[in-house]
């Protein structure tokens, strides 16, 4: 179960302060991307539809090496319509903003349902907590790949902290922070020798996640030209439920 005492941020007013919880992996004065990803999320929930609606696709621009400084949200609508809604959210602090993120909310209808298993089945061994410090806000267990080595990858995770302190951990917002660990899941270069910050998450989604643990299938690529590009299924124990992509910054340590 996810504890909402335990969590990336707390509200300060219409700001939220970084609780220590989320730092870089390549920069520990800097916020990590998992969490900024939940809190991006986390705003664009609070621009309200005009009519049900499904988000069908989440973008998460990062832009620059967020500091451990309050976030301030703004928000706005870019398109609105019965059909379609297309919602923007900055997280900004200090004059600029950070983090600029998008949801496409497209009309809730009845149409036929075309789906798929999840491409890694649950597995049934016992699971494993992935230890302390930058992983003692999920479980997950490893089915191949990892931080430590390179080439294709997959995890089942759940998430046991929330976004906000004393709020509860909605179903996109932990999609959309689990799409982040694709860049640490197929891991694209040896870590000891280079650095591999992700600067962006797009997501295109068939349905929410249900039930806490979501798996995250995924594999790296690059032309040797300065940066990757990280590809992963998503899914749940009821089956897949979208496609997550990263861009990877890549520079010597």
């Amino acid at each position: 179960m996810t504890d909402s005492n335990i969590a990336f941020y707390t509200r300060d007013g219409d700001s939220y302060v970084a609780t220590g919880l989320g730092k870089s992996p390549w920069n520990d004065k800097a916020q990590m991307g998992v969490g900024l990803a939940g809190l991006a999320i986390h705003c664009l929930d609070q621009v309200a539809s005009s009519g049900p609606m499904n988000t069908a696709r989440l973008v998460i621009d990062i832009q620059g090496a967020v500091p451990m400084i309050p976030l301030t949200p703004k928000s706005r609508i870019l398109r609105e319509g019965q059909r379609i809604q297309l919602v923007e959210t900055t997280l900004e602090a200090e004059g600029r903003a950070w983090v600029r993120a998008s949801a496409l909310r497209i009309r809730s209808e009845q149409t036929p349902a075309v789906t798929s298993p999840p491409s890694r089945p649950f597995p049934t061994e016992k699971l494993k907590t992935l230890g302390p410090g930058q992983v003692e806000w999920m479980q997950g267990i490893l089915l191949e790949g990892g931080f430590d080595q390179t080439g294709p990858g997959a995890r089942w995770v759940r998430l046991t902290a929330a976004v906000v302190a004393g709020e509860p951990l909605k179903p996109l917002e932990a999609l959309a922070m689990i799409a982040d660990f694709g860049s640490g899941t197929a891991t694209l270069l040896s870590p000891k020798e280079w650095s591999q910050a992700n600067i962006d998450i797009t997501l295109h989604i068939t349905r929410p996640p249900r039930g806490e643990w979501i798996l995250i299938d995924s594999n790296s690529e690059s032309a040797g030209n300065g940066h990757g590009v990280v590809h992963s299924r998503m899914g749940d124990l009821d089956g897949a439920i979208g496609m997550s992509h990263q861009t990877i910054f890549v520079s010597p340590r």
